[in-house]
């Protein structure tokens, strides 16, 4: 997945931002990490293909505000679904940063990133996990009711 590179306007919006991106990737293969760094600005999809890599998700920045809608979209294969699980740390990236209230992801530990998955980020994958029988809204309440949120009407008030 390769967006447009991110504005002076998409940085200054990240100090209000609810989660950030800045400069993303994530390659898969051997020694992506420091291939990546050799290769600098000059590290294409035919470069970093050359070298043994799968480029999954390539310099990816963005920012998104509380309450705000924000759709990754793009082809079968083109890194939507990696970028979604780098986001939450179930994948590692291979270079960039990743904040959440401000906070880099990067260096919480795992207890601390399931904890903030558990009770302040969550994830619906495409046609995963959903549970048929129940609405859409209360398929992103179901989880609350897992962690024992009570009432039935608090739980559909905080997944609307």
């Amino acid at each position: 997945m390769t967006p447009t590179p991110a504005t002076d306007a998409t940085h200054a919006a990240s100090a209000d931002a609810k989660l950030t991106c800045r400069n993303v990737w994530k390659l898969f293969g051997p020694r992506a990490r420091e291939t990546l760094t050799g290769l600098g600005a000059g590290a294409t999809a035919e470069r970093l293909q050359a070298a043994g890599l799968v480029p999954a998700v390539r310099a990816v920045s963005l920012s998104v505000r509380e309450g705000e809608i924000f759709v990754i979209m793009g082809l079968s294969g083109s890194g939507k679904s990696t970028l979604v699980r780098l986001m939450s740390r179930l994948v590692e990236p291979t270079a960039g940063e990743i904040l959440f209230n401000g906070r880099d992801l990067l260096a919480a530990s795992e207890a601390e990133m399931i904890e903030i998955r558990r009770h302040k980020m969550g994830m619906v994958f495409q046609h995963f996990a959903l549970l048929p029988h129940l609405s859409v809204l209360d398929n992103v309440a179901f989880p609350l009711d897992v962690q024992g949120m009570g009432g039935l009407s608090a739980r559909i008030a905080r997944a609307g």
